[in-house]
């Protein structure tokens, strides 16, 4: 499989708590979907936004590559990352409502988003801002661009977030956590929705979750990771039915049943 982003021996580091991710190896292809599963702290969050470049001013990369399209993106200047992030890498984080300003309604925020990375009419915006709501059903689509985002619910502000992630048409979308505060039915819809991005637009996805029932409903690939490190990277049948690690079988014993593999 071609490879969209490949990770060499990538190290961060936060003050005071020293190396929170260790010598990470990794790759995505085309296409792929990447579950990322682990407890708190194990480093998953902390992978994800060095690969977008949005770490807390208090962590540091102390060594490492990230190449993303044969491009090594770590040597990337502000204006590049500009116009990298979003056009080309979109993040989806786990709380929407921090995503979106709760002071101003929707259709502007989306719209705005739009013209900041093309150069298009404001009705040109609001017909494809649209049109992407319906995509991710959100079939009220003038409705929901009134809206505030008060006024909307936690699945439907998700929705709207991987609405605005996808306007750009990303080849990567990283997904931080985004169902863990939705009610189960939610959550489902959204899984199926990611899942349905990369069928539809060829959009490669990793997850970031604390669920591996998640990670073994919707991914290609599962990568588990504990203390910083990366200690399984399999397929999914062969992490879910023969993990090699201790860890990785505790994970799997705290899910009751596991289905869609």
């Amino acid at each position: 499989m071609c490879k969209l982003l490949e990770i060499k021996s990538l190290t961060v580091r936060y003050d005071g708590e020293g190396d929170v991710i260790k010598n990470i190896n990794m790759d995505v292809g085309y296409k792929e979907i990447i579950g990322i599963v682990g407890e708190s702290g194990s480093g998953k969050t902390t992978l994800i936004r060095t690969i977008i470049n949005l770490l807390a001013p208090s962590s540091e990369v102390v060594s490492g590559d990230i190449i993303f399209e044969d491009k090594n993106i770590r040597k990337y200047n502000k204006e590049a990352w500009r116009k990298l992030r979003n056009n080309e890498i979109a993040m989806i984080f786990q709380n929407p409502g921090a995503y979106l300003n709760p002071i101003i309604k929707i259709g502007k925020q989306f719209v705005e988003s739009i013209r900041n990375h093309r150069d298009i009419s404001k009705a040109e915006a609001i017909i494809q801002a649209k049109a992407i709501l319906e995509k991710m059903h959100l079939d009220d689509s003038d409705r929901i661009m009134n809206a505030y985002p008060f006024q909307l619910s936690g699945g439907m502000k998700q929705r709207v977030a991987i609405a605005m992630a996808l306007a750009m048409k990303p080849k990567l979308i990283l997904a931080d956590e985004p169902t863990s505060a939705l009610d189960v039915k939610t959550q489902a819809q959204i899984v199926n929705e990611l899942i349905s991005l990369r069928n539809n637009f060829d959009t490669s996805i990793i997850i970031v979750t604390h669920n591996i029932g998640v990670a073994a409903y919707m991914s290609d690939r599962i990568i588990v990771m504990n203390q910083g490190e990366i200690v399984e990277n399999d397929t999914k049948k062969e992490v879910i039915t023969q993990p090699k690690m201790e860890y990785t079988k505790q994970l799997l014993a705290a899910i009751p049943e596991l289905k869609g593999f």
